[in-house]
């Protein structure tokens, strides 16, 4: 099955499944995940937050852009995001949490966390 039947067959021609090539299928579910690890997790740091002691995974892609991945342990754990959900809110619409900002900003003050992240994927893959 050429790629062209197999989007015709999945109906549409950007995602086609590759059901008749199964090695294909498995070789693009693996570079999935693969990029999936290197854009959530890829060069972060486990930053602790010196007031509730949560801990998210925190990336410097430049001096003034941090990437922080909230772990289930630092949303339980936060009382900005525990305002914020008792008072029916969305948790992911809070810019940040300034306790957690501070945290982050000594982590980068102390060189825990890079002051930019390394353009070396720590998989090895790029």
């Amino acid at each position: 099955m050429s790629v062209t039947d197999a989007s015709e067959a999945s109906g549409w021609a950007k995602a086609p499944d590759y059901s008749a090539d199964p090695e294909r299928r498995s070789t693009i579910a693996a570079a999935t995940a693969r990029d999936r690890r290197h854009y959530l997790a890829g060069g972060m740091t486990p930053i602790e937050c010196r007031t509730c002691h949560g801990c998210a995974l925190v990336k410097k892609t430049s001096p003034h852009h941090t990437s922080v991945q909230w772990t289930g342990d630092a949303r339980s754990r936060c009382t900005e995001i525990s305002k914020i959900l008792a008072e029916g809110g969305n948790p992911a619409l809070l810019p940040t949490c300034p306790r957690m900002s501070a945290s982050i900003d000594h982590g980068v003050t102390e060189g825990i966390v890079p002051r930019e992240s390394p353009d070396a994927d720590p998989d090895g893959y790029w």
